[in-house]
């Protein structure tokens, strides 16, 4: 499985779509794949929703609840719709396809599916990537509004009935990064600013990879959305990531989310070997549902990160915990925690010319290094790993830093799952996302350990916590 499709939230249950190749371990025609939750961290698996026909596969997109009928196909009451793009082999080259959005729509809570008959919705433009729908209401312009990944650039069009469409802007030339790869899978909501005034729309924009690249990523915009053009409030070259490291990807947050909650979830994995990747009987997962919130700080309004609230009702809740400790070169602390999924959290100053290694998963290799020097403070990232596969051995392995501004204090929150390493600091103004594969992370305990390899360091918080027994 791949991208997140479809997240809607209706009548009590969370709906998470996805792509879907049911008949391999490797990507293939895509299906919609479907489950259910009402707490985001259980999940039940439901009849795949869309499936390939003659119009072609059915590639990404959104759901939301037509809670008045407008589309006039719920008999008046409200009902579930979907929005995809149909992608159409048209010959035998890789480039020889077309792409035209579609609708199905559910009066069964999801249960069962029917495409549009009067698809498609918006018809192949003549050019080639034209794909992922993103639908949202906008209340001052009394607009549906869809969000469209198309080439290098996300179009907006505009609809009174969510049949009929009609395009109003375009967004992307000069705008963020580009690569060889195509914008994909567009997310387009509104957040009050934590530490602001008012609120800013968001303009979340996958970037698809390139040979000797860094791979697919995602990046995001800030701004004013006045129901027709997206108005950046960064320069054009500002790149604004929504992860700094290599595996999430896809991104896309839940339409009605309760109490005005705005949730995401993403794709763990990276295009450059998402095939290669080392398998079970399955390949592809997502990630924690997180939440979202605008915060203003000294560099303008930034994106910033939670795990879902949620998580902390299948934790212990007596964590594992050191005592505050000041540290020297040399020194270290250490703790142990039980065999599985952990989540754990470090608050730590360095003094000037201060080194800290940290090992999170239970091969005890160093994958952080924390380091304050004239330059601030730094966060080093390291991943190995090969399965002898020649793409996967080439791009898997990484080694990178992060600039985390002036200051001498560090805060971490991360969880580790079966494959998956997920980090976020300061609060979540970073986020580090990475697949892994520790085949001793199930085995009778595992530590997660902090040496000092150069200056001092006072440690303020360190604990683990497990999934309750």
């Amino acid at each position: 499985m791949n991208d997140p499709n479809g997240l809607v939230y209706f009548d009590g249950e969370y709906h998470l779509f996805y792509q879907y190749y049911p008949h391999g371990l490797e990507w293939g025609p895509m299906h919609w794949g479907h489950a259910v939750s009402t707490d985001l961290l259980h999940w039940q698996h439901l009849d795949t929703a869309l499936f390939p026909d003659e119009g072609g596969m059915c590639f990404s997109g959104s759901a939301i609840v037509d809670h008045n009928d407008t589309s006039g196909l719920f008999d008046g009451k409200p009902g579930l719709l979907a929005f995809y793009t149909a992608h159409r082999v048209t010959g035998d080259g890789p480039e020889d396809y077309e792409q035209e959005q579609c609708i199905a729509y559910s009066r069964d809570r999801g249960r069962s599916w029917s495409k549009y008959a009067g698809n498609p919705i918006i018809a192949p433009p003549g050019f080639r990537d034209f794909r992922d729908p993103k639908v949202i209401w906008h209340a001052d312009s009394n607009a549906w509004i869809m969000a469209l990944a198309c080439g290098q650039s996300i179009r907006f069009y505009r609809s009174a009935n969510l049949l009929d469409w009609t395009l109003a802007s375009e967004f992307g030339e000069g705008q963020g990064r580009h690569t060889p790869g195509p914008w994909e899978c567009p997310d387009l909501f509104e957040l009050p600013v934590i530490g602001g005034e008012g609120s800013r729309w968001v303009l979340v924009v996958g970037v698809g990879a390139g040979d000797d690249s860094w791979g697919s990523f995602t990046q995001y915009f800030v701004g004013y959305f006045d129901g027709e053009r997206f108005h950046n409030d960064n320069a054009p070259e500002q790149v604004l990531l929504m992860d700094e490291s290599r595996d999430f990807y896809a991104i896309q947050s839940w339409s009605d989310a309760p109490d005005g909650r705005r949730i995401a979830i993403a794709w763990l994995n990276n295009w450059l070997y998402a095939n290669q990747i080392p398998e079970n009987g399955w390949r592809g997962a997502m990630s924690l549902p997180r939440e979202l919130r605008l915060v203003a700080n000294e560099q303008g309004v930034r994106l910033a990160q939670r795990f879902a609230a949620e998580l902390n009702s299948v934790l212990d809740p007596a964590p594992q915990s050191a005592e505050p400790t000041p540290l020297s070169r040399g020194e270290q602390l250490q703790l142990t925690a039980q065999s599985g999924p952990t989540r754990g959290r470090l608050n730590l100053r360095l003094a000037p010319e201060s080194q800290v290694e940290l090992s999170l998963l239970p091969s005890n290799l160093p994958e952080l290094t924390l380091q304050r020097n004239d330059q601030g403070l730094r966060l080093r990232h390291q991943r190995q790993g090969e399965n002898g596969n020649v793409r996967f051995d080439r791009y898997y392995p990484h080694d990178f830093t992060l600039a985390l501004g002036e200051g001498d204090a560090i805060q971490l929150e991360w969880f580790i799952e079966h494959g998956s390493l997920e980090l976020l600091v300061n609060d979540g103004l970073y986020s580090l996302t990475s697949i892994q594969f520790d085949t001793l992370l199930n085995s009778a305990g595992h530590c997660t350990t902090l040496v000092v390899t150069a200056g001092e360091v006072l440690v303020d918080r360190l604990e683990i916590q497990s999934l309750k027994a």
